[in-house]
C-alpha cells in the first residue's frame, strides 16, 4: 500500500514532467501562413488574357457658329487571345457635323489585327472611309502602342487612304489623319489621359481628363469609365472650293469647346 501511495504521489508531482526532446521538436510539423502575392505594377502591368474589350468614346459639342453641332468619337471590339495576338473592328472616327446645308459625317470602319504583349502592341487596319458630302475609299491604318494597356503607354494610329483627290477627281493614296493618346496611371484605379488627333478629312479634337475603373482587376467582368474636357471640330467639305472639280456644294461645319466621355467593358 505504502508502495501505491508513493508512486502516486510522484505521478502528480510537477517535477514529473518531462520535456519533449530536441528530437521529438524537429519531427514537429511547422506552421507555414503564405505570403499574399504581389501587387501588379502600376506602370507596367502585365496584359489582359483570353478577353474581349468593347469601348465607345463620345466627344460632344455646341457650335461657335450659327446653330451648329458635332460629335468626335470612336467604338471598337478587341478580342486578346491567351497567345500574343489580337483581332477587333473599329470605327475611328465617328466625326459628325449639323449646320448650313444638313448633316455631314467622316468615318474609317476597319478590322484590325495586331501582335500584343505586355508592354507593346502592333497592329494594322483594312477597311473603308466615308465621307457624306466627300468621296469614299479604301482606309489603311498602322497602330502602334508602347507600354502597357493599362499601364503607362503611348498609342498613335496613323491613317491613309486610297480615293480621288477632290481637286482632279483621280485615285490617289495619301495621308487622311493622325490619332494618339497618352495614358499616365495616377493611381490603381484612376489614369491621366491626354487625347488628340486631326485629319485633313477635316476634322480634329485635343482633350483631357481621366479614366476610372469602376470594377475589376483589369480581366473579365471589369468595366472603366472615363470623362474628359477640350475642343473638336468637324468640317465635311468647306461651301465654295474654287480649285475642285465641283467648286460649289454641300457643307457641313462646327467646332466648339466638348466634353468627352466614355466607357469599356471586358468579357
Amino acid at each position: 500500500m505504502i508502495g501505491w501511495l508513493a508512486a502516486l504521489a510522484l505521478w502528480l508531482s510537477p517535477s514529473a514532467v518531462v520535456a519533449p526532446s530536441d528530437a521529438d521538436a524537429a519531427c514537429a510539423t511547422p506552421v507555414v501562413y503564405a505570403a499574399p502575392p504581389p501587387a501588379p505594377s502600376l506602370f507596367a502591368p502585365p496584359r489582359p488574357r483570353g478577353i474581349t474589350r468593347v469601348e465607345l468614346v463620345s466627344r460632344p459639342f455646341l457650335g461657335l457658329v450659327g446653330n451648329s453641332w458635332g460629335q468626335i468619337g470612336e467604338a471598337r471590339v478587341e478580342h486578346h487571345f491567351m497567345l500574343p495576338f489580337m483581332l477587333g473592328v473599329e470605327l475611328a472616327p465617328v466625326a459628325v457635323a449639323s449646320s448650313g446645308d444638313g448633316t455631314g459625317a467622316v468615318t474609317h470602319a476597319r478590322a484590325v489585327a495586331g501582335y500584343v504583349s505586355d508592354h507593346l502592341m502592333i497592329g494594322f487596319g483594312v477597311g473603308s472611309r466615308l465621307q457624306r458630302f466627300g468621296t469614299s475609299g479604301v482606309s489603311l491604318a498602322p497602330q502602334l502602342r508602347l507600354g502597357s494597356l493599362d499601364g503607362l503607354n503611348l498609342s498613335l494610329t496613323y491613317t491613309h487612304t486610297i480615293a480621288r483627290n477632290k481637286y482632279t477627281g483621280r485615285p490617289v493614296v495619301g495621308f487622311a489623319n493622325i490619332a494618339g493618346k497618352l495614358s499616365i496611371p495616377m493611381a490603381r484605379p484612376i489614369t491621366l489621359e491626354l487625347s488628340a488627333g486631326m485629319s485633313l478629312d477635316a476634322w480634329g479634337y485635343a482633350t483631357l481628363g481621366l479614366r476610372h475603373r469602376l470594377i475589376g482587376d483589369g480581366g473579365a467582368g471589369t468595366w472603366y469609365v472615363s470623362g474628359a474636357f477640350g475642343v473638336a471640330m468637324v468640317v465635311d467639305r468647306a461651301q465654295c472650293n474654287y480649285d475642285a472639280v465641283i467648286p460649289c456644294t454641300a457643307s457641313a461645319t462646327s467646332y466648339g469647346p466638348t466634353l468627352g466621355v466614355g466607357v469599356e467593358h471586358r468579357f
